[in-house]
């Protein structure tokens, strides 16, 4: 006899987890259990008191774009009020060069909607860039690009191939790029990123600041056939965002709804198996030997492939799919030094005489020169278990505190730090500790180079978050890699993380799958919870709230896309004194 009983047992209680639950309880109607293995619930989802008390930092997911959650402010009204809020500095994303102290902010929507002030600094270092930046601007803005963009992002792969889909795709390339300089060419789409932008872009500065970003987000920029990934930047650095009162306030916005909606939460339940029955998921067991049925539904949610291969077992899934399912690459690419700095002042860089807006940057790139070869250096470097020589040190900073005085006491900031690094794996232990002193030493010796107030005296404390303390995470273990598997051609898409689970579906009926491993994967947004709910209304008999009045889509999410940076605009208007 079961211990406890729902019509949903999810496993996991991550980002995914939670937002499928809010589905699943509203809209379908089920009671539902959630059973976490950690102490708390929200995964990637973290905001912690870290560097020094009364400083706040995100030890995991930092970045948030406005499409994330749009259709969560659709289905869930409440979801903005309850803490599910973003917002974006004054200069989204940018580049600062310490060889001539110059630098390249790219303007945020929420305060350059049109790019013009972007496209003006674009201007300092090429006419043609900007002309070009000017032009994708217009494109972006157009309801044709959005809908196309979230066509991608929040369907599953197999209703990505309905002819709806693919005549907007159609319609799209023929109306903007066909012809073009933006157009993408066989020759580009083969290309590796830092051959692509090339062809796009001829300023070291635009080149950088895209390949910058592609790197964040765990993609290699040596990698063949990804030279897509260009053109998707131009859409998406005015756009980089965060989460108000950080990243953590959105678990606490689901878990209002949860509550609400009648769902159940356990902490330090580790799942062990899935229950089986005729070839049905019936269940799970916990470590500690409690069995908990599921009426309905067994969903996987965060887990990764091989902590799934596991609890269902390979004799299940079959051999040779189980063994590919443990055996998915994860390079080093998107294994990172995640520090947070607590600071008495903000950082002051040199490049703000060439523009003092940079002061104000959330993700800004520091490097010796603009020249792109940084970029691909720190991608080899980390293929070899390797920081960069100090020469190629590319580190991202931020400095949430600016914009967002939650995160530390009156008067101090807290900086954030991004690097590619080794994998957990790749050391000791002992070699971890060393290498996480020696990171903290060399990260200030450069940040003052191009901030010369970022000293030991500027310093109060220092959280060394390093791909080592990431396997706190077990779906992050062993590499720590936030990515969790590589984002390489072959592992995105319809191949991610295999073929066969690519729409959420497994072998075993009513057991279903998402979480960081599926498309899209690497952030922490509503979309694999989003199209793994698609997939299961349809196989299930579910209700659709995509298709109530009002809500068709991709029309609703264009709308809810864009009145994330209205709302944030009206909500979260800049302090003057910055």
């Amino acid at each position: 006899m079961a211990d406890l009983t729902f019509d949903a047992v999810i496993c996991g209680g991550g980002n995914k987890g939670l937002m499928l639950a809010m589905y699943l309880s509203r809209y379908a109607g089920m009671s539902v259990g959630i059973f976490e293995r950690r102490h708390e619930i929200g995964g990637g989802l973290a905001t912690e008191e870290m560097s020094a008390p009364g400083f706040r930092g995100n030890t995991h997911a930092n970045i948030m774009l406005p499409w994330y959650f749009a259709p969560l402010w659709r289905d869930f009204p409440e979801f903005w009020d309850y803490g599910g809020q973003y917002d974006q500095y004054l200069v989204s994303d940018g580049g600062a060069f310490m060889n001539n102290e110059t630098c390249l902010a790219i303007y945020s929507s929420k305060h350059d909607p049109a790019q013009k002030r972007t496209v003006r600094e674009i201007a300092r270092f090429s006419e043609r860039d900007a002309e070009t930046w000017a032009r994708s601007t217009e494109i972006v803005a157009t309801d044709d690009y959005l809908s196309v963009m979230i066509d991608g992002l929040m369907n599953p792969h197999e209703w990505q191939m309905r002819p709806e889909f693919l005549e907007r795709q159609i319609d799209f390339f023929t109306k903007y790029l066909a012809g073009t300089n933006l157009e993408p060419t066989p020759e580009v789409l083969e290309a590796a990123p830092i051959d692509a932008v090339k062809h796009f872009f001829e300023s070291q500065e635009v080149q950088y600041c895209i390949l910058r970003f592609i790197i964040s987000g765990a993609r290699n920029v040596l990698d063949p056939n990804q030279g897509a990934e260009v053109l998707g930047m131009l859409g998406t650095l005015p756009t980089i965002g965060f989460a108000r009162g950080g990243t953590h306030q959105i678990a606490h916005a689901c878990h209002q709804i949860l509550v609400q909606e009648g769902v159940q939460f356990f902490t330090h339940a580790e799942v062990e198996k899935v229950l089986l029955e005729n070839g049905k998921a019936t269940g799970i067991r916990l470590a500690d030997g409690s069995e908990i049925a599921a009426r309905k539904v067994v969903v996987s949610a965060g887990l990764s492939t091989w902590q799934l291969a596991d609890i269902v077992g390979d004799d299940i899934f079959g051999t040779e799919h189980a063994q590919r399912m443990r055996n998915l690459s994860t390079s080093n690419i998107g294994n990172l030094m995640w520090y947070s700095f607590a600071l008495n002042e903000a950082p002051k860089y040199k490049a703000e005489a060439f523009n003092p807006d940079i002061h104000e940057c959330m993700w800004l790139g520091l490097s010796t020169t603009s020249s792109p070869e940084h970029m691909a250096n720190e991608c080899r470097y980390a293929n070899q278990a390797k920081l960069p020589p100090l020469e190629d040190f590319s580190p991202v900073v931020g400095c949430h505190s600016l914009v967002d005085p939650s995160f530390a006491p009156p008067g101090k900031h807290v900086a954030q730090n991004e690097m590619q690094g080794p994998r957990a794996t790749d050391l000791s232990e002992k070699e971890w500790l060393k290498l996480k002193q020696t990171y903290t030493e060399d990260m200030l010796n450069v940040w003052q180079k191009y901030a010369p107030n970022m000293t030991w005296d500027n310093l109060i404390g220092c959280d060394t978050n390093s791909p080592w303390d990431c396997v706190r995470m077990k779906n992050l273990a062993p590499h720590g890699n936030f990515s969790g598997i590589d984002q390489s051609l072959s592992q995105r898409g319809a191949n991610r993380p295999t073929p066969e689970l690519a729409n959420h579906r497994t072998p075993i009926s009513n057991l279903y799958a998402t979480g960081g491993f599926w498309h899209v994967g690497s952030n922490a947004s509503v979309d694999a919870s989003y199209n793994c709910y698609k997939i299961m209304a349809d196989d299930m008999g579910l209700p659709k709230p995509w298709e109530e009045q009002g809500k068709e889509e991709p029309d609703s999410l264009v709308h809810w896309t864009r009145w994330a940076i209205d709302k944030a605009r009206e909500s979260f208007p800049r302090d003057p004194k910055y």
